[in-house]
């Protein structure tokens, strides 16, 4: 408890830098959880990797991460998809 109570004001602080340089999107505590969501804006895996590296609990917490892209981008790359297969 000694631990977290020195390392999660770290990560509040570490996060709204990013929320500042607009690399998060926007953060979310997950209620009834010990744990926040994030949006994360980068272009890369690489950028993602060093985000989360540089996460202040990065040893002492578990990551779920799941790539998300716009319903515009998704419908063009289907469509390439499709033409492409006929």
């Amino acid at each position: 408890m000694e631990k977290w109570a020195k390392m999660l004001p770290l990560q509040f602080k570490y996060f709204e830098a990013l929320e500042k340089e607009k690399t998060i999107e926007v953060t979310y505590h997950l209620i009834g959880q010990q744990g926040s969501m994030l949006i994360v804006n980068v272009d890369s895996d690489e950028q993602l990797s060093k985000i989360i590296g540089q996460d202040p609990m990065f040893f002492d917490s578990e990551r779920e991460i799941y790539p998300l892209t716009t319903r515009q981008t998704h419908e063009k790359q289907i469509r390439e998809i499709l033409t492409n297969a006929l």
